[in-house]
């Protein structure tokens, strides 16, 4: 809270909730690990509820969170980094084209891909 209070654009990336159309509940979330580095680059996280997964919702979230955020002419570098073994988020940023750029180890997590798409490129792959 203390974040929001002395930087409060990190409201506007820092969380947004995904909200069922049909039902009125919280079926997601997502949000920007922090503004862009120095070189531009954005991470970004996202997670659906079990029950509404494998509907397309966790990609259409992504695109639309990115499209958003594209806007900001400071983001230069879209990011997304996942545990090797969480399969349909592998799927999903494989889907959407970004390629695979290094790895890391994460203590709690394990092996994590790093994925990373200038945005420029992002852009027109929307359009196409």
């Amino acid at each position: 809270m203390s974040r929001v209070k002395s930087e409060p654009d990190i409201a506007k990336i820092g969380l947004v909730l995904a909200i069922s159309k049909n039902t009125k509940e919280v079926i997601g979330s997502a949000g920007f690990k922090d503004f862009p580095d120095s070189n531009g680059m954005i991470e970004i996280g996202y997670g659906i509820v079990p029950q509404m997964q494998n509907q397309g919702l966790g990609k259409e979230l992504l695109l639309g969170m990115w499209n958003f955020i594209s806007k900001d002419p400071r983001v230069k570098i879209l990011r997304y980094v996942v545990n090797e073994s969480n399969r349909p988020s592998m799927h999903i940023i494989r889907s959407i084209g970004f390629p695979e750029v290094g790895q890391q180890i994460d203590p709690e997590e394990g092996v994590e891909i790093i994925f990373e798409m200038p945005i420029q490129e992002f852009l027109r792959s929307l359009s196409s």
